[in-house]
């Protein structure tokens, strides 16, 4: 049953991630208020995990709730080092024989947030 709840909370992140991707293409001809969602939902979700990771952890870092529940069902402490160098893309990845380490997916998850300040500012004025 631990398996089963551990492979539930893994898929669990992709809908999150996958809009933090796939929101990029979506047209705003056909969604005219993405630009600005999608810089908040970024904006937000890069908030909680920062509060989770001060409030949880008493760290500067981000630290994603999910990943931490995660980690904990594998049997992880919350003071492991699993609970602060795993990344649910870099494992995604490497469940699909795909190579990427948890600093690139953090230059990723960074740039992204870059492009999206960029198209909400670009988009305001």
């Amino acid at each position: 049953m631990n398996k089963l709840l551990q492979e539930i909370v893994f898929w669990i992140h992709l809908p999150i991630v996958a809009a933090w991707f796939g929101l990029f293409i979506v047209p705003t001809s056909i969604w005219p208020g993405r630009v600005t969602f999608h810089f908040w939902y970024i904006v937000i979700l890069l908030i909680v995990q920062f509060l989770w990771s001060a409030i949880v952890f008493k760290k500067k870092d981000i630290i994603c709730p999910l990943t931490t529940w995660l980690q904990w069902l594998r049997g992880y402490d919350l003071t492991d080092e699993k609970n602060f160098s795993h990344s649910f893309i870099a494992e995604l990845f490497k469940r699909l024989k795909v190579k990427i380490s948890f600093k690139a997916v953090n230059y990723l998850l960074l740039g992204t947030l870059i492009l999206a300040t960029i198209l909400y500012i670009v988009n305001l004025s």
